[in-house]
């Protein structure tokens, strides 16, 4: 019981403090010669909440979903910051975690795959994200069903892979499935 209570607190902790820094993201700036300094001091801010949810997450002992949300958290940042080379071990010391705790076709572990996946395709590694994309797919399949519009993002994901390797034919397969699970009823 006191371990799903630390959980659910330091939860509430991180949600609090997540909502005040982007709070204070959404306010102007000081004056307009100075945004990339109040981005860096928000992105600063950000990275020590992140680091310090992970350290609460680590420090429960017990890898749940707590933890696997706060290294995905802490490798998306770094992810969107450019820095995938900090970013990459986080998402790889996520996906157990996930696997652990909520099952190896949860919906969370498609959110680190494709993460992950983006990595590799920023470093023009297609071959590498790939089979996370394909991955990530049968997991929001498996979730939601084959024709559920919550698996339209990994089939654009995965098509546009494709053309990106130059398997056409295979893209155009992917695409049309999308457009007709997209398509108004």
């Amino acid at each position: 019981m006191k371990s799903i209570l630390q959980t659910v607190v330091a939860g509430l902790a991180l949600v609090l403090v997540l909502t005040a820094c982007e709070e204070r993201e959404g306010s102007p700036p000081a004056s307009k010669s100075e945004p990339d300094l109040v981005r860096d001091r928000h992105h600063n801010e950000r990275e020590f909440v992140l680091l310090e949810a992970l350290r609460q997450a680590e420090a429960l002992e017990q890898p749940d979903s707590a933890l696997a949300v706060a290294l995905h958290d802490v490798g998306e940042l770094y992810r969107v910051r450019g820095d995938l080379a900090a970013a990459e071990p986080y998402f790889w010391r996520a996906l157990p975690v996930w696997a652990s705790s909520v099952g190896a076709m949860d919906p969370h572990m498609a959110i680190t795959l494709s993460s992950l996946a983006l990595i590799f395709e920023a470093r023009k590694e297609y071959a590498k994200a790939i089979p996370l994309v394909e991955q990530a797919l049968k997991v929001r399949e498996a979730a939601f069903g084959l024709d559920h519009p919550r698996i339209v993002p990994s089939l654009e994901h995965y098509a546009g892979l494709l053309r990106l390797l130059n398997r056409h034919e295979e893209a155009e397969r992917i695409d049309a499935r999308r457009v007709r699970i997209a398509a108004p009823s």
